[in-house]
């Protein structure tokens, strides 16, 4: 596990995430996507599957497929969920 911050452009807000870096990213998306909806009381318009995660140290967008642990994502990691 691994702590990270996870910013969210559409909210304008950052979130700290304990993340399994070797879960595959897709499913960290509907687990981030969940607690943050549940945090702010909102509901998921669109599809999981339309949601990007971005590393923003390394400048590139992670494929869904593909775990942290992949792209080397480490302890204090900034991300960008969009």
């Amino acid at each position: 596990m691994i702590l990270v911050d996870i910013y969210v452009p559409g909210a304008n807000q950052t979130y700290d995430f304990n993340l399994d870096e070797n879960v595959k990213i897709e499913l960290l998306l509907e687990e981030i996507s969940g607690m943050i909806c549940q945090k702010e009381h909102c509901t998921l318009s669109g599809s999981i599957k339309e949601m990007l995660l971005v590393s923003q140290n390394q400048k590139k967008v992670l494929n869904s497929d593909l775990t942290l642990s992949h792209y080397k994502i480490v302890q204090g990691d900034r991300l960008m969920l969009v």
